[in-house]
């Protein structure tokens, strides 16, 4: 599943969940970081768990809210929306590859060693592969 959600400027930012537990704030020690005043700093988590995603609030002020509704722990599909202060955050089976999570992925690469021209022929051969 992926979480999609837009920063304050208008930047779309997409995370994949997978079977790392990840923490949702303002705390640059979160795993998502939101530019939210009404976000606590370890606001809320998400988890797998029975092959399934569970959502949990981390006792925040404000609350976690899915679907309209408060909560302290529910599981999450794809279709869910889940408020954190005032940033809404959807939940999606599936997703192809934004230009920001490209980007974001490539800057993790570069940042471990690949340089540009690498990482663009192997884009170039992944493409042609599959067409």
């Amino acid at each position: 599943m992926i979480l999609k959600y837009k920063k304050p400027n208008g930047t779309l930012v997409e995370v994949a969940l997978s079977d790392k537990a990840l923490t949702i704030g303002r705390s640059p020690k979160a795993d998502i970081v939101l530019e939210d005043e009404k976000a606590s700093r370890l606001h809320c988590g998400i988890r797998l768990f029975d092959e399934e995603y569970h959502l949990k609030d981390l006792a925040s002020k404000n609350g976690t809210f899915l679907n309209n509704q408060r909560v302290e722990a529910t599981l999450i599909k794809g279709g869910d929306k889940i408020r954190v202060g005032n940033t809404v955050i959807s939940v999606e089976k599936e997703s192809s590859k934004g230009a920001t999570t490209a980007f974001q992925e490539m800057e993790q690469q570069m940042s471990g060693g690949k340089g540009y021209d690498t990482i663009l022929k192997e884009i170039v051969g992944e493409s042609k592969k599959s067409g």
